[in-house]
């Protein structure tokens, strides 16, 4: 595993105080987009990764920098990389089970805002980070994980990094929500699960609001997971009008957005919806 921690950055970015809103809107409007169509790139640390690197050092929290070979050979100066962000925060109380938080920092369309996908859960876990960070340890139901993974959009292959890494033993027992379409709505939905599991008892008992609903999506990374008996689902949010046209025809406008250039900050962000949803994930892995 070639993992580089890092404490800090020298430069003082001051984003420490940002809300997940906030960070949205600099990283739709500021930040410039690349994609490697999963080809990955001899530097992998994208503008986008760039920034959450940042983020996190500006809060003082630590963060390893994963950084592997895209087509699985050996790990080179000269071979295409792509790159994952961990952050681990653990328990009080000795833990061997974790709960992984996953949002894909890639993109497909680098001339889009890509607003809903996959910007706003990576926003969302940002700020989720800032708030484990101010949570007591003893308050940990369990260690919790937070991973900003590469290359969703192509194989899921950051996703798969981390299956390779629970298989080593490095992440045990892990629960893992992959975070997808999370910038607006009071309607919550799960992809994955039966009503039966636990995923799914965990999420709608943390719920601050509105009802949830068991879909089924295109591709996403938790799927990786699950290929490998894994637990894991894909959970996200959606307005009244979308989530009945998801029950009624399996399909919504705000999913047709991923990948366009309607997807935008101000077509998709809402800050009070952000600010409830990561509460609601805030309150699964806390007492």
């Amino acid at each position: 595993m070639d993992t580089i921690k890092q404490e800090n950055l020298t430069e003082e970015v001051g984003l420490n105080s940002l809300t997940a809103y906030e960070h949205l809107r600099n990283m739709c409007k500021n930040v410039r987009n690349e994609s490697s169509s999963g080809s990955g790139f001899i530097n992998p640390i994208t503008p986008r990764l760039e920034y959450i690197m940042q983020s996190l050092a500006s809060m003082g929290i630590s963060y390893e920098l994963d950084v592997f070979e895209a087509h699985n050979g050996a790990l080179s100066n000269n071979s295409k990389k792509l790159a994952n962000v961990i952050v681990k925060f653990n328990a009080e109380r000795e833990s061997i089970d974790c709960t992984i938080f996953s949002a894909h920092h890639d993109i497909a369309n680098a001339k889009s805002e890509n607003c809903q996908d996959n910007t706003a859960s990576v926003c969302n876990l940002i700020e989720l980070c800032s708030l484990l960070q101010n949570t007591p340890k003893e308050n940990l139901k369990q260690n919790v994980i937070i991973a900003f993974t590469d290359c969703e959009e192509v194989g899921g292959r950051g996703m798969t990094r981390i299956v390779e890494q629970i298989d080593e033993g490095i992440y045990q027992y892990p629960s893992i929500y992959a975070l997808e379409l999370s910038a607006n709505g009071k309607n919550y939905w799960i992809e994955g699960v039966s009503e039966h599991d636990n995923l799914f008892k965990s999420l709608q008992e943390s719920m601050l609001e509105g009802e949830l609903t068991i879909v089924n999506t295109p591709y996403n990374e938790s799927m990786n997971a699950r290929r490998s008996h894994l637990s894991a689902c894909c959970i996200g949010i959606l307005p009244d009008t979308d989530m009945e046209a998801v029950k009624s025809q399996g399909y919504c406008g705000t999913w047709g957005l991923c990948h366009s250039f309607e997807d935008t900050f101000e077509r998709s962000a809402n800050m009070e919806d952000m600010k409830h949803f990561n509460e609601t994930l805030l309150r699964i892995v806390t007492k």
